[in-house]
């Protein structure tokens, strides 16, 4: 390892020491919200990771966004390589529940640890792996460091990094860059990502563009059939709309749209899904001082007769709630958070409405927009006047439906492009026995 990197590298390992009783302090406010965040702690710590045989596969994905495209390249690389232990990390309690949710034979789960040299080591050691493979923009520097020590080659998959973060990264280039020597390809979402991650990189690191995984989305199985039995419950021919992934204040933009839309359409449901479970609480509340008529998903089961509005309290059934809806409004995107996924709606042929703030997914919001999947609305009045159209003509949903899947068949070799990249990397076969 070059002085240079040796000297950042060792700069951030001591910061990281410094920051560590503020990230415990982070964990534990979360914590209030959201116990997730206090349990489990010995696997931050990298005390309680599995033990796995050596020469394995690990993959992480940091969320619950994350978790879905981490599944889908797990599945095949376990249907293409069976001999393989895989270990399957995640840094957030919900983003942890999904992929616990997803394990199949020879995949083990734990949290990721915190990015401290002891904490490195002792993950490393346990897991043994021959190859890590990263999901978008996970670049830990100390962790990063600890698998270039170890021989451990890494590739980041489906990766992206947005101005907001290029610029942020561009602030501390020598840590990127000496973080950076331990990939051994990054797979970019777009041409705009593999320009950054090129610029950040030291010289001659691979970088290609290969795609957007979330754009391999496939429905898992019965999820449809749930969305049917959500939809008979609420009644076929009720107009509805779900908000997905909100942050505050979006579910008061919601509100306020949709009695825009109840005075036009009394039947009318609205289902809110707030991003974070930590949140429900607090949504629960705002909605109880709505003045409408609510139904939550942990107490009712399913809308009840006569609520205008339905709160998703739960974990893991958006995608049966997306089936069952007729247009969605993707969050996080009136609030400055930059989006969320636009796929997954555009999936189940839903019109997507979003606001203006998708810097996280600009790729593909201008792929939607283009096409004619996607609308952008600013505030409440607009929100009303697009749902309005939407849900007054089959047509037009049908029209931006159809767009939306359409859309989703220019992503169907993301995930082959993306495998491309991983299988040189893996251990050779065990040879056959003899006997």
């Amino acid at each position: 390892m070059a002085l240079r990197d040796k000297v950042v590298l060792g700069a951030y390992g001591a910061l990281s020491w410094i920051a560590a009783p503020a990230m415990c302090g982070y964990m534990l406010a979360r914590s209030a919200r959201d116990p997730g965040w206090r349990r489990r702690l010995s696997e931050r710590w990298a005390i309680r990771t599995p033990q796995l045989p050596p020469g394995g596969v690990w993959l992480h994905g940091s969320s619950l966004g994350e978790a879905g495209a981490l599944s889908v390249v797990a599945g095949e690389l376990r249907a293409r390589r069976p001999d393989l232990p895989m270990l399957l990390t995640a840094f957030t309690p919900a983003g942890s529940a999904a992929i616990q949710g997803r394990l199949r034979e020879s995949q083990s789960h734990c949290f990721l640890p915190l990015d401290l040299g002891v904490a490195n080591r002792r993950f490393l050691r346990a897991a043994r792996p021959a190859l890590g493979v990263i999901l978008e923009t996970e670049i830990w520097p100390g962790l990063y460091a600890a698998c270039r020590s170890a021989g451990v080659p890494l590739a980041i998959v489906s990766a992206r990094l947005s101005e907001r973060s290029h610029a942020r990264y561009r602030r501390v280039r020598g840590l990127a860059s000496a973080a950076l020597r331990a990939v051994r390809v990054v797979g970019a979402q777009s041409d705009e990502d593999a320009r950054r991650f090129a610029e950040l990189g030291p010289d001659g690191l691979d970088v290609r563009m290969t795609g957007n995984l979330k754009f391999h989305f496939r429905p898992e199985a019965g999820v449809l059939e749930r969305g049917a039995e959500i939809r008979r419950a609420i009644g076929p021919h009720r107009p509805v709309w779900i908000a997905a992934s909100t942050h505050e204040p979006e579910e008061n933009v919601a509100l306020e749209a949709h009695r825009q839309v109840l005075a036009g359409r009394e039947d009318a449901l609205l289902i809110i899904a707030p991003r974070h479970r930590e949140r429900f609480a607090a949504v629960r509340a705002l909605l109880r001082q709505s003045g409408l008529k609510i139904g939550v998903r942990s107490g009712d089961g399913f809308p009840p007769p006569g609520a205008q509005v339905f709160l998703l309290d739960t974990l893991g059934e958006m995608n049966a709630f997306y089936a069952a809806a007729d247009v969605a409004f993707v969050g996080g995107s009136i609030a400055k958070v930059g989006g969320h996924n636009l796929l997954e709606p555009a999936a189940f042929g839903l019109p997507v409405l979003a606001g203006p703030h998708l810097f996280q997914t600009r790729d593909t919001a201008r792929l939607l927009s283009e096409a004619g999947a996607l609308f952008s609305v600013h505030d409440a009045r607009e929100l009303a006047g697009r749902l309005a159209r939407l849900l007054d003509s089959e047509l037009a949903q049908r029209s931006a439906g159809e767009a939306a899947r359409n859309c989703l068949a220019a992503g169907e070799n993301v995930l082959e492009e993306t495998l491309a990249l991983i299988e040189p990397l893996l251990p050779a076969r065990p040879a056959p026995s003899s006997g």
